[in-house]
C-alpha cells in the first residue's frame, strides 16, 4: 500500500529503468520537466494541426473573402447606378421643365408683343370715341341738367357732347389713359426652383389674360355705346324724314368661319372702327340738320301754323316761329350750310337764307343787320346777323323758318329733336 505523501516532503524524481543485456540503466526525470515537455509537444501538435488546417482551408477562406468583397462591390455599383439613374431622371425632368418654361416664356413674350401692338390701335379708337363724347377716362362728368318739357315755348341751344362713363377695368388699359403700371408679381425666392418659376410664369400669364380681357371689354363697351347712341339719334332724325347715311353693315354676308383669339380681337377692332365711323357719318349728317336754336334762351312769341294776322286781323298761315328777341340780339345759324340769300327780301325785311343740303333750308327774317354774304360757308353757331324789326313786323323779334324742298315745315319739331339728342349725349354722365 502506497503511503500518502507527507506535507512538506520533497517529491522524488521519476525513475525509468531500462534493462538491456542484463544490465540495468536507470533514468531519473523531473516531473516539472516532463510537464513542460508535454505542454510543448501539445502546443506544437496544436500549431501543426492549425497550420495544416489553414493550408487546407486557405483557398476556401480566400475565395469566400473575395466573394464577399465582390458582393459588396456589386451592391455599391448597383446603388451608384440607381443614384445615377435617379440623377438622370431628375436632370431630364429639370431639362424638360426648363424647356417647358422657356416655351411658356416665349409664348408670353409673343403675347406681350401682341398686346403692345394692340395698344396703338386701341389708343386711336379710344381717342375717336373721346371725340364723339363716348369716353372721358380722367374725369367724372357732371350730372346732366334737367331737360325742359317738350311743350315749353323756351328753346335752348344744343348742349356740348357729354362723355359716357366707361367700366373701370377698361380705362386702365394701355392706350386709354396714363396711369401707374400695375404691381409686378412677387419674385420667386429661388431662381432654380422650378415650382416657384412655374408659379411666377403663371402669375404673369394671368396678368396678361386680364389685360387682354380688359382690352376686349373696353372695345365691346365702346362699340355698344357707339351703336346705342347712333341708333337713338337715328330714330329721332328718322322722325324728321331726314335721309340718313347708309348703314355700313347692310348688304354684306358670307359663311361663318370661327376666328382664333387674335382674329377675334381684330374683328372687335374692325367692329368698333365700323361703329365709330357710322357715328361720325351720322354726326356729320347732324351738322347739316337745323337742330340748334338761333337765339338760345329767348322765348317763343308765335308758333308755326294758322294764326290771326297782326296787320289784317284775319286767319293766316305762319310759316315759321317767332322769338321775342330784343333789338340787336345775335342770331346764329342752326346748322352748317351755304348762304344762298342775304339782304332785303319783301316782308322778311333783312333776311338770311341758308341751304343745308338734302333739300333743307332755313330763313332768318326781320334782322336789323346782316353779317354774311351770299355764297359764304357757315357752321352751326356762326353769327349771321342781329335781330330787329325790318319788313312786315310789329316789333323787334326773329322770324325763323325751316323749309324742305321749298315747303315750310314746323321748326319746333327740329328744335325738340335737337333737345332730345342733347339729352342723349348728356345722359352719358349718369
Amino acid at each position: 500500500m502506497r503511503e500518502p505523501p507527507s506535507f512538506g516532503r520533497r517529491r522524488q524524481p521519476a525513475t525509468i529503468t531500462i534493462v538491456r543485456d542484463g544490465r540495468a540503466h536507470h533514468f531519473a526525470f523531473n516531473p516539472l520537466l516532463i510537464s513542460v515537455a508535454f505542454s510543448l509537444a501539445a502546443m506544437f501538435l496544436v500549431g501543426y494541426l492549425a497550420a495544416t488546417a489553414y493550408l487546407i482551408f486557405r483557398d476556401d477562406l480566400i475565395g469566400a473573402a473575395q466573394a464577399r468583397h465582390a458582393r459588396l462591390i456589386h451592391e455599391y455599383e448597383d446603388r451608384i447606378a440607381a443614384l445615377r439613374a435617379n440623377l438622370d431622371r431628375v436632370t431630364s425632368r429639370q431639362l424638360l421643365d426648363q424647356q417647358a418654361i422657356e416655351a411658356r416664356i416665349s409664348e408670353l413674350l409673343q403675347r406681350e408683343q401682341a398686346l403692345r401692338s394692340r395698344s396703338g390701335r386701341i389708343g386711336e379708337l379710344v381717342e375717336a370715341a373721346r371725340r364723339n363724347g363716348l369716353v372721358k377716362p380722367n374725369a367724372t362728368p357732371p350730372p346732366a341738367a334737367p331737360a325742359p318739357a317738350t311743350d315749353s315755348l323756351t328753346t335752348g341751344a344744343l348742349a356740348p357732347a357729354a362723355p359716357l362713363r366707361m367700366a373701370e377695368a377698361g380705362l386702365v388699359l394701355r392706350g386709354t389713359r396714363d396711369e401707374a403700371p400695375p404691381a409686378a408679381p412677387a419674385q420667386a425666392p429661388d431662381g432654380n426652383d422650378a415650382a416657384a418659376t412655374t408659379t411666377l410664369v403663371a402669375a404673369i400669364a394671368g396678368r396678361m389674360a386680364q389685360i387682354d380681357a380688359g382690352q376686349q371689354a373696353l372695345l365691346d363697351e365702346i362699340r355698344l355705346a357707339a351703336e346705342d347712341r347712333a341708333a337713338r339719334i337715328a330714330g329721332i332724325i328718322d322722325r324728321l324724314d331726314i335721309d340718313l347715311p347708309d348703314d355700313p353693315t347692310e348688304r354684306i354676308g358670307g359663311p361663318f368661319i370661327a376666328a382664333n383669339a387674335e382674329g377675334s380681337f381684330s374683328s372687335r377692332l374692325a367692329a368698333v372702327d365700323l361703329s365709330l365711323k357710322a357715328l361720325d357719318e351720322l354726326a356729320g349728317r347732324l351738322e347739316t340738320v337745323p337742330l340748334a336754336n338761333p337765339v338760345p334762351g329767348v322765348p317763343v312769341s308765335s308758333r308755326f301754323g294758322e294764326r290771326i294776322d297782326p296787320f289784317l286781323r284775319r286767319p293766316a298761315l305762319h310759316a315759321g316761329i317767332d322769338f321775342s328777341a330784343a333789338h340787336g340780339t345775335p342770331v346764329r345759324a342752326t346748322a352748317a350750310g351755304v348762304v344762298i340769300d342775304a339782304g332785303r327780301n319783301g316782308g322778311y325785311g333783312e333776311m338770311v337764307e341758308i341751304d343745308h343740303g338734302g333739300g333743307l333750308t332755313t330763313r332768318y327774317g326781320h334782322l336789323s343787320e346782316v353779317l354774311v354774304r351770299t355764297g359764304d360757308r357757315v357752321e352751326a353757331g356762326t353769327t349771321i346777323g342781329r335781330s330787329g324789326s325790318t319788313g312786315r313786323s310789329t316789333g323787334p323779334h326773329l322770324h325763323y323758318e325751316v323749309r324742305r324742298a321749298g315747303a315750310a315745315v314746323n321748326p319746333m319739331r327740329f328744335l325738340k329733336a335737337g333737345r332730345e339728342i342733347a339729352r342723349i349725349k348728356a345722359a352719358a354722365s349718369g
